[in-house]
């Protein structure tokens, strides 16, 4: 379980942080994406809106599976597959979250993270130096963090519109369990209501286009069709399991156009 502490030089001089994996990956059904990033996430995944909680908005999602606790975009022998990577997943194992009073974010650290040493090995980056000033690998975290956050934001902006206009409603997804005839109905997931959209009054739809809330609308239609994709990942995995032995390096990379560099950009 992740225990986030705020990042600080008092605890953390001596702290470094280790190549990250995709440990962190491996039962993440969804994960959280920004606008900028949509299309390099569109090419390999579907889009979808997830609830936050009780009275709260809807959060806009790449699904990575339909059944909790699993990421088919991760292979069995712990590879990447699903070509972009997005960016919630190379902050790891840090978060930026708002103070108390909302006012300023605060940069925490995942203590737990098997990518974090409390006592930084020969192995690690370091997170601060000698002097006890952020080292270039954490300045230029810091920077990719507020960037992603702002863009976190302004989406939230964008999908709370989409909302208020009536157009996130459930999305009727049946999948198969491989275990009893009927499969089951996937919980939780949201999506356009397409025929409301259609339907939206001028000035509604006009405030929508001007704010690109629209876009991120239509991007979540277009992206429907990936859930085959999804699907044909899933079989490949449950394929891999089935195997003796290590599973099968299969090179997916060559289903997906896109791939990430792992640089800090969008």
């Amino acid at each position: 379980m992740a225990r986030y502490i705020a990042l600080n030089k008092a605890d953390h001089r001596e702290s470094g942080l280790l190549p990250a994996g995709n440990g962190h990956a491996l039962e993440k059904a969804v994960v959280p994406v920004v606008v900028e990033e949509l299309p390099q996430v569109v090419p390999t995944m579907p889009l979808a809106f997830v609830s936050q909680g009780e009275g709260k908005p809807y959060e806009l999602v790449a699904l990575q599976s339909l059944q909790p606790g699993v990421n088919v975009y991760v292979h069995t022998n712990g590879r990447w597959i699903g070509g972009y990577r997005p960016a919630w997943y190379r902050t790891h194992p840090f978060l930026a979250v708002r103070d108390e009073s909302g006012s300023r974010r605060v940069v925490c650290v995942d203590t737990d993270a098997d990518a974090f040493q409390l006592e930084a090995g020969p192995d690690a980056v370091r997170l601060f130096d000698a002097d006890g000033e952020p080292t270039a690998k954490t300045r230029d975290l810091l920077v990719f963090l507020e960037k992603l956050e702002q863009a976190r934001e302004m989406t939230q902006v964008l999908v709370n519109q989409l909302e208020e206009a009536g157009l996130v409603v459930p999305w009727k997804i049946s999948a198969s369990d491989g275990k009893s005839e009927g499969g089951y109905d996937v919980q939780g997931v949201y999506h356009i209501d397409e025929a409301a959209m259609r339907e939206l009054p001028p000035e509604t739809a006009s405030k929508l286009l001007k704010s690109g809330a629209l876009s991120v609308a239509y991007t979540q239609l277009l992206s429907e069709h990936r859930l085959q994709g999804l699907v044909r990942l899933y079989e490949l995995r449950a394929e891999a399991k089935k195997q003796a032995g290590p599973a099968e390096d299969v090179d997916l990379e060559a289903l997906f156009a896109d791939d990430d560099d792992d640089n800090l950009t969008f």
